[in-house]
């Protein structure tokens, strides 16, 4: 599904008129009827405004997703940071890192294990 049908599917479940979205968040009613007849396109700025009018993800607008909201993620900044890292290498560094990360576990389990003898 295309920005087109999404925005048109959106303002009709908010039950409100093209004129009525176009005073609200002041876009010419010629523009957001270009958006809807698919033939003009929002700038970054309008579609943002756009997702958060409709409390709907840009994602969702673009039609890279079906979910109009992300669920929410449970990782950490430093996890997210991480994976982040990781997907901006290439395949064989990839490797590196993760034959790095399971030393360095081995070596906390290790530890982990000496001191739980310990006590």
């Amino acid at each position: 599904m295309d920005f087109s049908i999404r925005l048109e599917n959106l303002i009709e479940e908010k039950n409100m008129t093209q004129k009525e979205l176009s005073l609200e968040l002041h876009i010419a009613p010629t523009t957001l009827n270009g958006y809807i007849n698919n033939y003009r396109e929002p700038d970054f700025r309008t579609l943002i405004r756009l997702a958060r009018y409709f409390d709907v993800s840009t994602d969702y607008l673009l039609g890279l997703c079906t979910e109009k909201k992300p669920a929410p993620s449970s990782l950490s900044p430093a996890e997210g940071a991480l994976i982040h890292l990781y997907r901006t290498l290439g395949a064989e560094r990839q490797e590196l890192l993760l034959e790095q990360a399971k030393f360095y576990h081995s070596l906390a389990l290790k530890r982990a294990k000496k001191t739980n003898k310990v006590k």
